[in-house]
């Protein structure tokens, strides 16, 4: 919860701003084609509330909305080519954000907290399904200390 409050400051002076749960709306989306049915039970939210960010994201030019061919009834949501650029742009952002946040650690403190995030995903996976997405949607540790010969 903190990392993500850090990195949404951050966000706030970027001219990428979005919202944190429009950020996990556009990692869900990105893993795939999905209906607005699926997304708001992803996100246990309303339809009408996934609706009204699928819309911003849509007039952001991110997200397409479509009719399934199958079934008309059917509303879908993919990202398009500028979106998946936004995506990554944003990722990278908030992982380069985490990083200088946590380059006060000292090297054997950063290893730790990798190796114990590493478990806890492990963990969280196992147990509860779908775990792992919202595990990724929170930035990576970078590991960018260089390891001396003899170092754990």
């Amino acid at each position: 919860m903190l990392v993500m409050q850090s990195v949404a400051a951050d966000m706030r002076n970027s001219d990428r701003f979005v919202e944190p749960t429009q950020m996990g709306t556009l990692m869900r989306i990105a893993m795939g084609p999905c209906t607005m049915t699926d997304l708001a039970r992803h996100k246990a939210v309303s339809l009408s509330t996934v609706s009204k960010s699928v819309g911003m994201l849509v007039r952001r030019g991110w997200v397409e909305r479509w009719i399934d061919h199958h079934d008309r009834r059917q509303t879908l949501v993919r990202l398009t080519l500028a979106g998946r650029r936004a995506l990554s742009a944003i990722q990278q952002k908030a992982e380069q954000h985490v990083d200088e946040k946590l380059a006060a650690l000292a090297p054997a403190e950063r290893r730790q907290l990798i190796a114990v995030l590493k478990r806890v995903t492990d963990v969280l996976s196992e147990s509860t399904p779908g775990a792992s997405l919202a595990i990724a949607m929170t930035p990576p540790v970078k590991n960018t200390s260089t390891k001396k010969t003899g170092e754990v």
